[in-house]
């Protein structure tokens, strides 16, 4: 039987928020999901992250080279251009979708962990 660690405060959720990006990064096949590049990806939450819920929900996820996520979805000029790009690429409910989600009930960090270590596992060959 595996030994459980105990881990609490800000080392949880700083290994939570690496276990998303990877997850997001690994969902997209390791490319940037508006240009396909495979260089300098970064993990962008969709929508803000207020709480647990969305900050590591999955849908709420989408990989992006550093340029697109600093220069694009963090530039206000280019910012609509990028959010109507982003409807393109994963629906135009996502963010109805993410509203929604926002309203629920978020879990422990610890039961989140739990959560993104099993769904990277399904990455794992």
């Amino acid at each position: 039987m595996k030994k459980i660690k105990i881990v609490k405060g800000k080392t949880l959720k700083k290994q939570c928020d690496g276990l998303w990006s990877k997850l997001v990064k690994l969902r997209a096949g390791n490319k940037s999901e508006l240009s396909g590049k495979t260089e300098n990806l970064h993990s962008h939450h969709i929508v803000g992250k207020p709480g647990y819920r969305l900050r590591y929900e999955l849908e709420n996820g989408i990989c992006l080279t550093g340029g697109e996520h600093f220069f694009g979805v963090h530039n206000q000029g280019r910012q609509k251009d990028y959010e109507k790009r982003i409807r393109e690429v994963k629906g135009q409910d996502i963010y109805e979708r993410l509203e929604l989600l926002l309203h629920e009930k978020s879990k422990s960090l610890a039961l989140i962990k739990i959560y993104l270590e099993q769904e990277l596992k399904k990455y794992d060959t």
